[in-house]
């Protein structure tokens, strides 16, 4: 007999992903200082990129194990990819945009572990229990806490907050919908096929969203291109692949939990970033953040504790 726990491996790869997600918000603050970047413009290329990064890197080792692509794993592909980018990430580059500090739109989409843990009860069958109730709750309170960091709210923190909430329920659908379908592919063909589609899912939308034009966008992005490059190969590729890999091996709870360290990890970059002179708006943490930076890792090892209630033969 032996108990089925969670994967260290696991927990490595989401706190490496985590981690480079983390640093996405202070990138499009940079590259806005010069010349904001249309937020459906930033999907395309960002998940264009990263499709074609990932499914050269991929593929090869896929099709070698006997693995094909049939029209239903492209559709698998095609509705992770609507959901979890195009429109997911569409409304978190434009959330971005309304937040005034880089860290305050990070601490709204954390809260896609809220709806993770409905979304999962249905679609993953992962239980609910006290400890995982508890853990959510205490990462809300955390979060929460976060919100006083910017000063009070006004209709255009509201409206934010909206645009961040959809793009973390988006987010959590299609953190629930991997956790079913990853293992099949593996992160690298999984996320370089959703992230082709939906990245070329985005690029229609482009024309509805940009006062300047598309040849205007492209422009845009070649005179940020240091930034870009940074946001494409290592704030997207790599940090998918660890996030995906973690999720296969942990599950879609856990997966939407580890965002809760999003918010803490976002100041510390925003400080690093103000510190040297990258962002001079951002405010310093003060005791409202620590004491929220406090509660989310307790809710972080709250929920990678190993469970006892179901043991497997061995």
């Amino acid at each position: 007999m032996k108990t089925t726990g969670i994967s260290k491996k696991g927990i490595l790869f989401l706190l490496l992903g985590i981690g480079l997600f983390s640093t996405v918000e202070i990138c499009q603050k940079l590259i806005n200082k010069n010349n904001a970047i249309d937020p459906n413009m930033m999907v395309f290329i960002r998940f264009v990129v990263t499709g074609v990064l990932l499914l050269a890197f991929g593929l090869p080792s896929y099709f070698s194990r006997g693995g094909r692509l049939t029209m239903r794993d492209w559709g698998v592909f095609a509705f992770n990819g609507l959901f979890g980018i195009t429109l997911s990430l569409g409304f978190f580059h434009f959330g971005i945009n309304m937040f005034r500090n880089a860290s305050s739109s990070a601490v709204v989409f954390s809260a896609n572990a809220v709806f993770a843990i409905v979304i999962a009860r249905f679609m993953n069958k992962e239980e609910w229990n006290c400890r995982k109730w508890l853990a959510t709750l205490l990462g809300l309170g955390g979060v929460c806490l976060f919100v006083f960091e910017s000063g009070s709210a006004d209709l255009s923190t509201l409206k934010a907050v909206g645009v961040m909430s959809i793009a973390a329920m988006l987010f959590a659908l299609s953190v629930c919908f991997t956790k079913r379908v990853v293992g099949k592919y593996g992160a690298m063909v999984y996320m370089g096929g959703s992230s082709l589609i939906g990245g070329f899912l985005s690029l229609p939308l482009v024309f509805l969203t940009s006062s300047k034009g598309i040849v205007a966008e492209f422009g845009k992005v070649w005179d940020a291109l240091p930034e870009m490059t940074y946001m494409v190969v290592i704030a997207t590729a790599l940090a998918y692949v660890f996030y995906y890999s973690g999720i296969a091996a942990t599950s879609a709870y856990i997966g939407s939990m580890a965002f809760f360290l999003k918010p803490p990890l976002a100041c510390i970059f925003a400080q690093v970033a103000r510190v040297t002179g990258l962002l001079k708006n951002e405010k310093m943490m003060n005791a409202w953040t620590i004491s929220g930076t406090v509660l989310i890792v307790i809710a972080m090892c709250l929920a990678v504790l190993k469970t006892d209630s179901k043991k497997t033969e061995g």
